[in-house]
């Protein structure tokens, strides 16, 4: 059968060894008729070349040969491939023969003369030895090579987990079942400020300040490994005491983790491995929410203020205009009217400042584009704030927009007042020049502000729309550009910003076009 003469879908290959040739050429012809591959060799020497150049399944000998015998042949062949089995034949029938043939691990010994069925059966057993030792090789092979890649990995890995627990920005930190610190990375040291040496040994409750809800860390620990938490796990904010004293506000996971004792595997060693992240900007963040919520406080005192003011400018607004019908002096009317007409300005001031207060429901609908620019122009120029600036525009009055009209002025002013900024104030001299234009573009109005600034770095760039960034230090709130930008959006439009450092920036706002 096909199965009992290949190997790995080959014809197996048979190495007869005989120095009579009539026996050797009966016994070829015998397997060559069974579909055996098969080379003939007179000597052991000959035998080993074709051994050595094409080689054998199965080798077949004989024991008494001229020069060296059939058993220095088997030592020969089972040096070079000891899975290859190897049948004596011989007219030596002793036992004596017979058993230092199974010393020398011959897989068979037959006596001639030998039949051929005999020999044919004897070479099928033989090579279903050869094939399952074969299949045990490559079995053992496969496992050796994936026990190696995994060793490899193993190593890889934990080379990896090493350069990321003294790399990791997170501080990790390992701590016994008793709350002590066992192991920390190096972004961790650098938090507390002290060497590690100084760390390892500490107790949790040195380095941690009690958690208002949690209590003391070395407890959160001992509970974690007692299993008072089932989820073996534990996540809130934290508290990091530094060396110098400082507080540092971190957020923390512990997690309870156990692994094979190296003293007694049967026992597992228990630890809890507490990951922390400390975010260096958390106090600007909270120092931009203190300013916003003092900037609210002045609003509302601002607000009350002005309130009242408005209140007491009405009477005056009111005698006023009775002194200038009662009294026929024009000399006297002309100063009346010019002091009514500063108390109404005055009031326009005081209601500008009220307007934003006041809850209002947002209603969009038309706005015209060109009159909310030039309301705010006239505005910064009445505060003074156009002095000096070289003012270009370009303004299609014809373009309406789907807006609300306070959200409008509220993007205009915002762009505005951040170009009057990037002019800086030039020592007194000519502070540069500052362009804006209103286009209709398809189904879309365009409102561009551009000034001759000293532009927007890159870095800076990529933060302007961030709530509570800033470049101006005390005297922003780092809210314009998140306000507008989200106003912008909610429209169904959009804001590009384009700047060169030294050459001045650019804004381009889209709105949709009114289609009413």
């Amino acid at each position: 059968m096909a199965s009992q003469i290949t190997i790995d879908q080959r014809p197996a290959r048979i190495l007869l060894v005989e120095d009579d040739e009539l026996v050797s050429s009966a016994l070829r012809m015998a397997l060559v008729r069974c579909g055996y591959e098969v080379q003939s060799a007179t000597d052991v020497e000959q035998a080993l070349e074709l051994f050595e150049r094409h080689r054998a399944d199965v080798v077949v000998t004989d024991l008494i040969m001229p020069g060296r015998s059939g058993l220095e042949l088997l030592q020969e062949v089972d040096a070079r491939d000891p899975l290859v089995p190897v049948i004596i034949v011989t007219a030596d029938d002793s036992v004596e023969a017979a058993a230092e043939a199974v010393r020398e691990r011959a897989f068979d010994y037959l006596t001639k003369p030998v039949s051929r069925g005999e020999l044919r059966t004897t070479i099928a057993r033989a090579l279903e030895v050869r094939r399952a030792q074969l299949r045990e090789r490559t079995v053992q092979a496969r496992l050796l090579e994936e026990n190696r890649q995994l060793s490899v990995r193993a190593q890889h890995m934990a080379q990896l987990l090493t350069v990321l627990f003294d790399r990791a920005r997170e501080g990790i930190v390992v701590f016994d079942e008793d709350g002590h610190l066992i192991n920390a990375s190096d972004s961790f040291v650098g938090l507390v400020g002290s060497p590690l040496g100084e760390l390892l040994g500490c107790d949790a409750d040195m380095l941690f300040e009690p958690h208002p809800v949690a209590g003391r860390f070395h407890e959160r620990i001992r509970g974690l490994v007692a299993g008072a938490d089932p989820t073996g796990h534990w996540r809130g904010q934290a508290t990091l005491r530094s060396s110098s004293g400082e507080r540092l506000p971190v957020r923390l996971s512990l997690s309870l983790c156990e692994v094979e004792s190296q003293d007694d595997p049967t026992v597992p060693s228990t630890y809890v491995v507490g990951l922390l992240h400390y975010d260096a900007a958390h106090e600007e963040t909270q120092q931009h929410l203190q300013r916003a919520d003092r900037l609210a406080t002045m609003a509302v005192l601002a607000g009350s203020a002005a309130h009242e003011i408005k209140n007491d400018l009405g009477p005056i607004l009111g005698y006023l205009a009775m002194i200038e019908r009662s009294h026929p002096d024009d000399g006297l009317v002309r100063m009346v009217r010019h002091m009514r007409e500063s108390v109404r300005r005055v009031q326009d001031q005081v209601e500008q400042i009220l307007a934003p207060l006041r809850p209002r429901v947002v209603a969009r609908g038309p706005v015209v584009l060109a009159e909310s620019i030039q309301t705010i122009l006239e505005m910064l120029r009445r505060a003074g704030r156009m002095r000096r600036v070289e003012l270009v525009e370009d303004i299609d009055e014809r373009v309406v927009v789907h807006a609300d009209k306070d959200e409008v002025h509220q993007i205009g002013m915002n762009l505005l007042l951040n170009a009057l900024d990037a002019l800086g104030d030039a020592q007194g001299g000519h502070r540069g020049r500052i362009f804006v234009g209103v286009f209709r573009d398809r189904s879309l109005g365009r409102l561009v502000v551009q000034d001759t600034g000293c532009g927007i770095p890159e870095e800076v760039r990529q933060r302007i729309f961030d709530p509570f960034f800033t470049t101006k230090g005390d005297a922003g709130t780092g809210l314009g550009l998140p306000v507008i930008h989200e106003i912008t959006r909610s429209l169904g439009g959009r804001i590009l910003v384009d700047t060169q450092l030294g050459a001045g920036t650019r804004f381009e706002v889209h709105l949709p076009l009114y289609r009413g």
